[in-house]
C-alpha cells in the first residue's frame, strides 16, 4: 500500500573517469571546422559595407559642402 520510490539512476561518468578516444574526436572535429574558416566570408561581406556606407558619407558630404557655397 506505502511503496517508496526508488532512487532514479542516472548514466553519468565524471569527465576524469571518460575515455580519451572522445576528446580527440571532438578535438578533431574541432580543427576540421576551424580550418574552413567559414566565418571569414561574413567579414568581407562587412568590410564591404563598410566601404559603401563611407562612400555614401563622403557624396553626402560632397554635396552639402556645395549646396551651402551655392
Amino acid at each position: 500500500m506505502f511503496q517508496q520510490r526508488k532512487n532514479k539512476r542516472f548514466n553519468y561518468i565524471p569527465r576524469h573517469l571518460r575515455d580519451e578516444k572522445e576528446e580527440d574526436d571532438l578535438k578533431s572535429q574541432w580543427d576540421t571546422v576551424r580550418s574552413q574558416g567559414k566565418h571569414s566570408g561574413k567579414r568581407r561581406i562587412s568590410i564591404i559595407r563598410l566601404i559603401v556606407i563611407l562612400g555614401m558619407i563622403i557624396a553626402l558630404w560632397f554635396i552639402l559642402t556645395h549646396y551651402e557655397k551655392s
